[in-house]
């Protein structure tokens, strides 16, 4: 073949490998837009999923930390008018136990208080309204307030001061209500310590009303004692010994039932909630 034949030829070769390799690169540049064209559902399933929405009210929600639920709580409670008044009757409670015990305290030589040992009984009353705020202050971990356990310390405080400053103890036999009251308290407070240790709530309820009981037995006791020693004023008598263990023993006895009631059934519930969630704090 001669020579500038050949060299037409192969400038056709080139030409035609160039124009060949221009439509490969075409095809690879078209592919992929094609191959998203030919996937139409992966596209719509991406356009179509629902976007997050906020959770609804009846939705759970996560659970608030101790100390931000604590607050909420305190400031609900502050805007509860119920919850105001209780705290009122408990201040009131404390006022009027104070203003007794300070009369008696003044006038302890008037024939109304004869025979009572006044100034004891209101130095009594003076430091005993004190012992829960006092008690609550000193726990390393205090939580709320046991303001149930304060009113039923108060309450019990306020009937025997009152009762000897208006000169009604004996008539309304307020000697009987306050023997009921505290040991009802002592059995019900001594429950809620008790059941965390024990295997059934119940064992926690009978350790309770024994020990209430065992308590008033030794308060007749040392009764008993101050009078063979040759206190007067204090009006004992085997009727009147009877009667403050009867009163004691019915208040021992719901204590008890109180104890029954209020702690948990299950001792890992008891460990949990301690002894101030049957007290109220």
């Amino acid at each position: 073949m001669p020579p500038v034949r050949r060299g037409l030829n192969d400038r056709v070769q080139l030409k035609a490998l160039e124009a060949a390799n221009q439509r490969a690169s075409q095809q690879l540049r078209v592919a992929p837009s094609q191959a998203q064209a030919t996937r139409p559902e992966a596209t719509d399933s991406k356009a179509t999923e629902p976007e997050p929405t906020e959770p609804g009210p009846l939705e759970a929600a996560e659970p608030e930390a101790p100390e931000v639920a604590a607050s909420r709580q305190a400031s609900l409670a502050a805007s509860d008018p119920l919850e105001k008044a209780r705290w009122a009757a408990l201040v009131a409670a404390k006022a009027a136990t104070i203003a007794f015990g300070i009369d008696a305290l003044l006038h302890a030589d008037s024939p109304r208080f004869a025979g009572k040992a006044m100034r004891v009984r209101a130095i009594g009353y003076l430091g005993a309204i004190c012992i829960v705020p006092l008690a609550w202050r000193l726990l390393p971990d205090r939580g709320r307030f046991p303001r149930g356990l304060d009113t039923a310390v108060t309450i019990p405080l306020l009937l025997d001061a009152a009762g000897n400053g208006l000169g009604v103890y004996d008539d309304a036999h307020v000697d009987d209500i306050v023997h009921f009251a505290n040991t009802a308290i002592a059995a019900g407070v001594a429950g809620a310590l008790v059941a965390p240790q024990v295997d059934e709530r119940w064992h926690a309820a009978v350790v309770a009303t024994t020990l209430a009981i065992s308590a008033e037995a030794v308060w007749e006791i040392m009764e008993y004692g101050a009078m063979r020693m040759g206190a007067h004023g204090m009006d004992l008598s085997y009727s009147d010994t009877m009667e403050d263990i009867i009163d004691s023993t019915l208040g021992a006895i719901v204590g008890g039932l109180f104890t029954l009631m209020r702690v948990p059934r299950s001792r890992e519930d008891r460990k949990r909630v301690g002894w101030r969630s049957p007290l109220g704090a």
